[in-house]
């Protein structure tokens, strides 16, 4: 199964040179790289794009797909939502079905409940034997995977066309007839735990953020992420599981996604004839998120056998939806994104403070956080960082940013967008998000259009609506006495990835 969050592995590389020429030292680089994985960010978001994108500097953005007349959609009598994208370019189907469930469902002395349920969901069901259903997608030539997030939990087959049938199936079979065993629990339990371990407790930087996100979302279920922990993991009954599934598992709580090589009418046949005949659940609880309000600045600091140093900050947003996203991407794409990003061209390469520094907005259902962060050498100023860091959200609130600027991070935003859907598999998942946590496939029909009419008024306006001095949250990490960076080796000698 793939990781909680949908962590990625960050790029393969000895090491990184800095601005000045010499070599930064790989321990140096890889917290910042463990960071970005550790909240489920595509290493190349921020680091570089995997495939070069069009200019920066271009006059327009890259073409959008043209999506409309390919969407298809409907609702079963059992609630099931349907949603199929016709793409006959390749023989090839993605069969997707993503349920509205995840860490954000659970109550503490249960964290991780939601993960473990998505392992035992490959432990077999009434016709399906256990790991069967990952066999059987892999000897017609197809993957299967699944993950679990704040706010959803989804499973998804990329499989050649004649397979389609076999992939629903599968789907529903597992859906409705899951077969929940101590034995099973007993031993995913422990594989859960081991994901714990070897994400958390053997990295102090995940370490750092992870404390950071209990400040920042206290409050909410977003306090903590969908890995759970150990002690909550033991506490985890069979019982438990199957309260779960029964409330949560159901037609009425899932969306089904078809994307690719399937005529409509064959697509919706399938869902009537595997999922149809699933009943309808009764309607899960309501989760409601209502964070305390934040009055004064939240701030911790950890002390941890760390070889760099690094501050992390952020501040609270909205929730998908809210009319005021797309200029605040635009704001955190010029803050963050690239190395002609504001932070990386002030602390990285102007004032040398810093050898990494960036953010992502990280937005969920109900809530959000633009997270900021700088790794930095041992010998400098932890306070002098966080002051530089801050400067530049200050800039952003007191002066409007360039025409250039502006273009530029809309590009990069459309850019982002369409290589997302250069897979049949990245089109179901943005289906996925749109239905899902958007609660509107229409979302999906937006694509990148809605930074079109972002202007840089409204860039000064979301800047000084949300990045407020009294919302900030600051987590500062440094290094435990004797564990700086160098001692013992000579600079920029190399060290092996664990």
């Amino acid at each position: 199964m793939e990781p909680a969050e949908g962590g990625r592995q960050p790029r393969e590389g000895a090491q990184s040179q800095s601005p000045r020429g010499r070599k930064v030292p790989l321990v140096w680089i890889v917290p910042a790289v463990a960071l970005l994985a550790a909240v489920g960010i595509l290493v190349g978001q921020l680091l570089g794009p995997r495939t070069t994108p069009p200019s920066a500097t271009a006059p327009g953005p890259p073409e959008q797909p043209q999506t409309q007349t390919r969407l298809h959609t409907r609702t079963l009598p059992n609630g099931l939502e349907v949603i199929i994208y016709e793409d006959h370019t390749a023989p090839v189907v993605a069969v997707h079905v993503w349920y509205r469930v995840g860490s954000r469902n659970e109550v503490p002395g249960k964290r991780g409940l939601a993960h473990l349920m998505e392992h035992m969901m490959f432990k077999g069901s009434k016709n399906v034997g256990p790991e069967e259903h990952a066999r059987m997608i892999d000897r017609v030539g197809g993957v299967e995977n699944a993950f679990t997030r704040e706010d959803v939990t989804g499973y998804f087959d990329v499989v050649p066309t004649e397979a389609l049938e076999l992939a629903v199936r599968l789907e529903a079979e597992r859906m409705h007839n899951l077969v929940l065993t101590q034995e099973h629990l007993d031993s995913e339990r422990e594989v859960v735990k081991e994901e714990y371990r070897l994400r958390l407790e053997n990295n102090p930087v995940v370490q750092a953020f992870d404390r950071f996100r209990q400040l920042a979302f206290e409050g909410t279920p977003y306090a903590w992420t969908a890995a759970g922990t150990p002690e909550d993991l033991d506490n985890i009954t069979l019982d438990d599981l199957e309260k779960f599934y029964k409330t949560y598992y159901a037609p009425n709580n899932a969306v089904l996604i078809l994307a690719g090589d399937v005529a409509p009418e064959r697509g919706f046949e399938l869902a009537e004839q595997y999922f149809g005949p699933i009943p309808r659940g009764s309607e899960p609880p309501e989760v409601a998120i209502e964070p305390p309000e934040q009055t004064a600045l939240r701030e911790e600091t950890l002390t941890m056998p760390v070889q760099l140093p690094a501050v992390l900050g952020g501040y609270p947003l909205p929730g998908v939806g809210h009319e005021d996203l797309p200029a605040l991407e635009v704001a955190g794409t010029i803050l963050t994104a690239g190395e002609s990003s504001r932070l990386n061209k002030s602390l990285v390469r102007g004032q040398k403070l810093a050898v990494a520094a960036g953010g992502i907005p990280l937005i969920y259902k109900d809530l959000g956080m633009m997270l900021l962060f700088a790794f930095f050498t041992p010998d400098k100023d932890p306070a002098a960082v966080r002051e530089a860091l801050l400067q530049e959200i200050y800039r952003l609130k007191e002066e409007p940013v360039t025409e250039r600027e502006l273009q530029k991070a809309k590009n990069q935003l459309t850019a982002q967008y369409v290589f997302n859907l250069d897979s049949i598999s990245g089109v179901g998942s943005a289906l996925g998000e749109a239905a899902v946590i958007g609660g509107d496939v229409r979302l999906f029909l937006e694509g990148a259009e809605r930074y079109e009419g972002v202007t840089a008024e409204d860039v000064q306006r979301v800047a000084q609506t949300y990045f407020r001095d009294e919302k900030l949250t600051l987590v500062t990490l440094q290094p435990a006495p004797g564990e700086e960076a160098g001692e013992g080796e000579e600079e920029g000698e190399e060290e092996t990835l664990p």
